[in-house]
């Protein structure tokens, strides 16, 4: 099996799914999508069982950005009509593919949501199995709408979109899931005045509340991995697709 890891700001790497990827023997290619002198790979949703989007400080909707996004949002679509195919979006992935597939996003209403807040389930998913309300890390300002095809799967107070599916293989997280210890620490300082403009003050129950969403997130990482992705689901029809990313 083989993977794509889409990175758009150096900083922001796959966390706790590498290790998930590494035990069900993933080969894994990273693509860093923040460097202009790297292009897109042609025929990606063809070469890779598995897309990863994560993410980064750009914004889906700024028109001005609308053709640096444009190839990926063309490896959304391909790959989703691609047979066995999964595609997981990450924050900035997760709006990736909800304008790909037909949603919105936009600035939110209610500003910036970042930090630890709970998040809680709308709808039963078996990637949710044996989960209820869990506490999350969000780090941004752009919201997305569910995608028609799609189903809302978490919430948190600020935002009612906080994750979605389209059957078992599409999967936007708008909250960071993934993080580390150690990546958290980093974007503490990377994305200092933003974390600051918003309010966020990390106190001594950081670690506590991040080390309780990495088991939440390894289940939730873990089932979507795991989970057959072979059949027709959603109303997004599977055929090859042929046409060249980008």
């Amino acid at each position: 099996m083989r993977s794509l890891i889409v990175r758009f700001k150096d900083c922001e790497g796959p966390g706790i799914l590498l290790d998930l990827l590494k035990e069900r023997n993933y080969r894994i290619t990273y693509h860093n999508a923040y460097d202009p002198r790297v292009q897109p790979i042609p025929d990606a949703h063809l070469v890779f069982d598995l897309i990863i989007l994560l993410g980064g400080p750009q914004s889906v909707a700024d028109p001005s950005l609308a053709e640096f996004f444009e190839p990926w949002f063309n490896l959304v679509r391909y790959a989703s009509l691609t047979l066995n195919r999964k595609i997981l979006g990450i924050c900035l992935g997760s709006q990736i593919i909800s304008k790909a597939l037909g949603g919105e996003v936009t600035r939110g209403e209610r500003g910036p949501e970042v930090g630890f807040s709970n998040v809680e389930i709308v709808q039963p998913h078996p990637v949710l199995e044996g989960l209820s309300s869990f506490p999350a890390f969000h780090l941004h300002e752009d919201v997305f709408t569910i995608p028609p095809a799609g189903t809302g799967l978490l919430k948190s107070d600020l935002y009612p979109n906080q994750m979605f599916s389209v059957g078992n293989r599409i999967f936007g997280v708008q909250c960071h899931l993934e993080v580390t210890e150690s990546m958290l620490s980093v974007w503490k300082g990377v994305h200092a005045e933003f974390i600051r403009s918003a309010g966020w003050v990390p106190g001594p129950e950081t670690e506590s509340l991040r080390s309780q969403m990495e088991i939440a997130g390894r289940k939730i990482f873990g089932a979507i991995l795991d989970l057959p992705s072979s059949q027709t689901q959603n109303g997004i029809s599977e055929r090859r697709g042929s046409a060249v990313a980008g």
